[in-house]
């Protein structure tokens, strides 16, 4: 089992050690942009954990075929994802839709980059009218790692109910303040 992650530990502890006081931020074991996975060969994996991943990507579907594609035949992939209606940041927030994933994957995520971080920072920040755009630019200039996707278990199933990919659904289950999805990889 490799734990990968897209920042050495040291980064990771300086970002995040802050919100998580006392608990011990894992060493990765691989360094790796975790929505393609390209140091790891089709097919090599039994399993791929996404946990609180997802949400922060700016293209779902390209990520979750490239999990799929790391994935053996009969192999499982599993996701935690908050659910918009538990999340104080994202609960007032609109439901990412399905129409809107699909055009993130085919046209790429450049064309709403700049209304997710202004989505971002009206809802989950609280900025005034007046300052929305300004500090949406400043985030996007930043790559700011916010949710650009929000869902809840009905508007997450029915993105995955609009994909073509080789997948079953095992599991979608609520789990308090997230919802928990495991897809087996079809030959």
């Amino acid at each position: 089992m490799e734990y990968v992650d897209r920042q050495p530990h040291a980064e990771l502890i300086a970002e995040y050690g802050s919100m998580y006081p006392g608990s011990a931020i894992v060493a990765p074991d691989v360094i790796d942009d975790g929505e393609a996975l390209g140091s790891f060969a089709d097919a090599t994996v039994d399993f791929v954990v996404a946990n609180h991943m997802l949400e922060h990507t700016e293209d779902p579907l390209g990520t979750i075929k490239a999990h799929l594609r790391v994935i053996r035949p009969g192999g499982i992939l599993f996701y935690a994802l908050p659910d918009a209606r538990a999340t104080p940041i994202d609960r007032d927030r609109p439901r990412t839709t399905v129409e809107h994933l699909l055009r993130d994957h085919h046209e790429g995520p450049a064309w709403s980059r700049r209304d997710h971080y202004r989505e971002w920072v009206r809802f989950a920040e609280g900025f005034h009218e007046e300052d929305i755009e300004r500090r949406a630019a400043e985030l996007e200039a930043q790559q700011a790692n916010i949710h650009f996707h929000v869902w809840e278990p009905l508007t997450f199933a029915a993105f995955l109910a609009h994909v073509d990919l080789p997948f079953g659904l095992e599991l979608a289950q609520q789990n308090h303040a997230e919802f928990l999805v495991v897809l087996r990889r079809q030959p």
